[in-house]
């Protein structure tokens, strides 16, 4: 998988939103009235899940398709925002606390949303991505980093210029009752994605492996719990502005950390087999697309995210055990046990074939 088409799968220019101190975290005793956009898929079922831990009333909103048996003992709202205005009609027959608008992949979905729900709530919290940022030449980017432009011409825009647009449309309708999450590669419970599982299914066939690197590159995925809470910790403390929402630790994470930490995690018998990008040059293996969820830092910092303005706000990381067995957990649930990488349509990482003979072209110095 290419990197450009791995960001559009995550789901204004220059424009530097806010930064402006925390709100009182106080809230009322019966909770906050929670309109969720969307609930009950990847990202929006774990945002459910930590609203109602913490007391909240969540009311659904979306078209009672996806995952339909998630959630029927809360309000749903049928809806379907592809039809326009019209849809948001019924939800501004109420008042809400917080309107969560999860993953919407067009800014003309947003600018409906945010214009009709505009005097109807409190607070608006938009899921984004660190993709809006115009690049990746800066380690550790904070939230003020510039981000893409925007063409003139909306035929020229893709998943990058739609989120900058979208957060544009949040900040100028909600200009001090906002947040914007910020997520990289989001992993864990309920992901369909084989870019982190490519690494821990052959670590659980003890299969030996042709790692990324010399190991000290930098990986950064986030737990999809840790998004859905602080998406609720910034609703209840009415965070103002942008937070990236990077992990899965608080300090940097190599390869090497992640691969043998899970390594003996999975009591794996695997053994690593750590080669130089020159090397794997030669062999036509590349990142990404070959090996999976890896980006050197000699192309650029995609990997490289600062979150300490997130920290500092409440955010909170899963054990990194935590996240791999609950991926791997819902492989098992939902995935195909016999999946076999480099192959099909939509081929994951190397086929295995390939990686031995690189693995013995390795050897051989």
């Amino acid at each position: 998988m290419k990197r450009r088409y791995f960001i559009e799968s995550l789901g204004a220019a220059g424009l530097l939103l806010a930064t402006q101190p925390l709100a009182s975290c106080h809230n009322p005793s019966n909770g906050l009235n929670i309109l969720v956009l969307g609930g009950r898929d990847f990202l929006g079922q774990a945002i459910v899940k930590a609203g109602r831990q913490k007391g909240h009333r969540i009311t659904l909103f979306n078209r009672g398709i996806t995952n339909p048996e998630l959630f029927n003992e809360l309000p749903l709202i049928k809806g379907d925002r592809e039809k326009g205005m019209m849809a948001y009609e019924p939800l501004t027959q109420q008042e809400w606390d917080v309107v969560i608008d999860v993953w919407p992949q067009q800014s003309k979905l947003v600018d409906e949303a945010t214009s009709a729900l505009q005097n109807h709530t409190k607070h608006y919290v938009f899921i984004s991505s660190v993709a809006v940022y115009k690049d990746f030449e800066v380690p550790n980017r904070a939230e003020d980093y510039p981000m893409v432009s925007l063409p003139s011409d909306k035929a020229d825009w893709g998943y990058a210029e739609e989120k900058a647009a979208s957060e544009a449309l949040v900040a100028s309708r909600f200009p001090k009752h906002h947040t914007i999450l910020r997520p990289g590669p989001i992993k864990g419970w309920r992901d369909p994605a084989y870019d982190l599982l490519y690494w821990l299914i052959k670590l659980q066939r003890n299969e030996s492996i042709l790692a990324p690197g010399n190991g000290s590159d930098p990986v950064q995925f986030i737990d999809v719990n840790d998004v859905g809470n602080f998406a609720i910790t910034a609703a209840e403390r009415k965070a103002i502005g942008a937070y990236n929402c990077v992990g899965p630790t608080k300090e940097t994470l190599s390869w090497k950390t992640l691969l043998e930490t899970a390594r003996t995690h999975l009591n794996s018998s695997s053994e690593l087999h750590w080669s130089s990008q020159e090397f794997l040059s030669t062999q036509e293996v590349y990142a990404w697309s070959d090996l999976p969820l890896w980006a050197p830092i000699s192309d650029d910092y995609f990997m490289q995210i600062g979150n300490a303005k997130s920290i500092a706000a409440g955010f909170s990381h899963t054990p990194l055990e935590k996240t791999l067995d609950d991926c791997l957990a819902w492989h098992q649930q939902e995935g195909n046990p016999n999946i076999v990488f480099g192959t099909g349509e939509e081929a994951v990482g190397l086929e295995r074939a390939r990686e031995l003979e690189v693995l013995a072209q390795l050897k051989q110095g």
